[in-house]
């Protein structure tokens, strides 16, 4: 009889501790993810990608600026394009022009455009461009200038 109440109770202390095992997700990478799981359950949610993403970065560009239609200077430099935290549909164009600022731009697949944004002074700038591979081209004009830029992504 003895034998029979340890093996009762050899089976329910397996049992209770079999049973107690925590389920949930156990990735870290899920939104869902539960620390205290110690069973994978299969119900891990990942978020979705970002379309933007394989757009962001930095891209050594050169920048052609030409006046009144005439070609004025050339510049060579790192753009970088982030999301800054923005909704879903917007880039930043970082040091666009060579001159430190942050211009926002609305995508729409690989495409963009920069909305009229001030420049400097009372001097505004819009545009568009397009990222292909891993290069990005665009174009601004303002007032007197039209500035043409391309570059690969660093």
């Amino acid at each position: 009889m003895k034998t029979a109440n340890l093996l009762f109770v050899f089976t329910a202390l397996l049992t209770t501790f079999v049973s107690c095992k925590k389920e949930g997700c156990m990735d870290p990478l899920a939104t869902n993810y539960n620390a205290d799981a110690k069973k994978d359950d299969g119900t891990c949610v990942y978020p979705e990608p970002d379309a933007r993403d394989p757009y962001l970065g930095n891209y050594w560009v050169t920048d052609s600026l030409f006046l009144f239609g005439d070609f004025s200077e050339q510049q060579i430099y790192t753009l970088s394009v982030t999301t800054g935290g923005t909704a879903s549909d917007t880039i930043y164009l970082n040091n666009l022009w060579n001159d430190g600022a942050n211009y926002f731009a609305i995508m729409t697949g690989a495409n963009f455009s920069i909305p009229s944004q001030v420049v400097s002074g009372p001097y505004s700038a819009s545009g568009n461009g397009n990222f292909t591979s891993d290069v990005i081209t665009y174009q601004t004009s303002g007032d007197a200038y039209v500035n043409e830029g391309s570059g690969a992504k660093e």
